[in-house]
């Protein structure tokens, strides 16, 4: 498996988290896995669950490179520093996964993002290396598809790079069936060669992490008790993740919704000020609240607390906060953008509404407030779908499936 980071020792971001629960939940399946991923940074966590099912596992081996080349001017995953240290990153794991598979230690190499790219020149390079299966995931692919004309143009060179490792993968993971043409489109990749797996959660870790006291205690910071309706939105603080159209339709909303409402924003991110100030412009700061960033049992803990799930984002990847949502039974107002489509359906776990349009979301959640009656029955079916299509043990054996399906390919 060849990675940059993995939760919890580089962070708590969806990729993160996707490769940590992957790893984790192959070896459960009897999977041998050999994990490649930056160095390890020294305010990285030595103890807890996640630790001791990856550091501790007799399957799982992990081999750390140096990642960061660039100065301390500038900034590793800036755009500019992203596509220096990808490249030579992305190129040294390569090297230093090739003498297991010449060894015949390895059955199938697995990559997350543009670490494709270094395994795939090698590849190219050295035919021995060809007969071993090669899957890549490239994941939300934003780069292709931010509205900011600029941020587009500096990326080029690493779409270029992203588009061609991927083409050369045995099989390319689309984590939705309803991006799976994306690959082909934005990519290149042949439709034969994608596969369907979809990005997960894993259910008992979710609903695990609920700590009722915990939830107490959010309740009363948040006066949760006091409110008529508590509507939760997660996510980065982004311009692209929609909140200012949440705002402005909350506000044409004023004389609909209860009058002791509250709308719980968790994220943090740059847009936080402006957020802040249209809040207040549209006189909604004693119902908003802006609460940063939450540790997974606050979290967790607070979806039980709120009625309903919004997520109005412009474009998106797979949507792990919408499945969070979905387990602990959250009616969900979302945008049909990412992977969402396959996760929210109109009147039966929630409403889906167009991305980008403030008057459909306006009637979405007016439409919402109409249904109330129906929020209960639609969490029951949201969070059946979760641990029908999108728990991690499932996600993990449709994983195991594609290496069979390309070993016995191989032969």
């Amino acid at each position: 498996m060849l990675a940059r980071a993995v939760y919890p020792l580089h962070g708590y971001g969806g990729i993160e988290r996707h490769v940590f629960h992957l790893v984790t939940h192959l070896s459960d399946l009897g999977v041998d896995i050999d994990l490649f991923v930056q160095d390890i940074p020294a305010e990285a966590p030595a103890t807890g669950y996640a630790i001791e099912r990856l550091r501790h596992n007799d399957r799982i081996c992990l081999h750390t490179l140096r990642y960061d080349r660039t100065s301390p001017a500038l900034r590793p995953n800036s755009i500019i520093g992203r596509q220096i240290n990808y490249p030579v990153y992305s190129w040294r794991e390569a090297l230093a996964a090739a003498p297991l598979v010449r060894a015949g230690q390895i059955d199938v190499v697995h990559t997350q993002g543009l670490c494709a790219l270094g395994w795939a020149l090698l590849r190219r390079l050295d035919p021995t290396l060809q007969p071993t299966p090669f899957i890549a995931n490239p994941h939300g692919m934003e780069e292709y598809k931010g509205p900011d004309w600029r941020k587009r143009l500096a990326y080029t060179p690493f779409r270029a790079q992203y588009s061609w490792a991927h083409r050369q993968a045995d099989r390319a993971i689309a984590t939705d069936a309803c991006t799976a043409d994306d690959l082909p489109r934005l990519l290149g990749v042949a439709e034969r060669r994608v596969a369907v797996v979809p990005s997960a959660i894993d259910v008992h870790e979710s609903l695990s992490a609920v700590d009722p006291q915990v939830g107490r205690e959010l309740r009363a910071r948040f006066a949760l008790d006091e409110a008529d309706l508590a509507l939760l939105t997660v996510s980065r603080l982004e311009r692209n993740k929609g909140y200012h159209h949440l705002l402005a339709a909350l506000a044409g909303l004023r004389d609909e919704l209860p009058p002791r409402w509250r709308l719980l924003m968790v994220g943090t991110g740059k847009e936080r000020a402006s957020l802040e100030g249209q809040a207040a412009s549209l006189n909604l700061s004693a119902h908003v609240t802006f609460v940063g960033r939450l540790d997974d049992t606050e979290l967790h803990s607070l979806y039980e607390q709120v009625d309903l799930f919004i997520h109005p984002t412009l474009y998106e990847g797979s949507s792990l906060v919408t499945l969070e949502a979905m387990i602990h039974q959250l009616p969900v107002v979302a945008t049909a953008a990412g992977g969402i489509p396959d996760k929210v359906f109109t009147g039966h776990n929630g409403l889906l509404i167009p991305p980008n349009d403030q008057h459909a979301l306006a009637n979405a959640l007016r439409l919402a407030l109409q249904l109330r009656a129906h929020w209960p029955a639609w969490g029951a079916a949201g969070a059946a779908i979760v641990r029908r299509t999108f728990d991690w043990p499932v996600v993990a054996r449709r994983t195991r499936a594609v290496y069979h399906e390309l070993l016995g390919i191989r032969g």
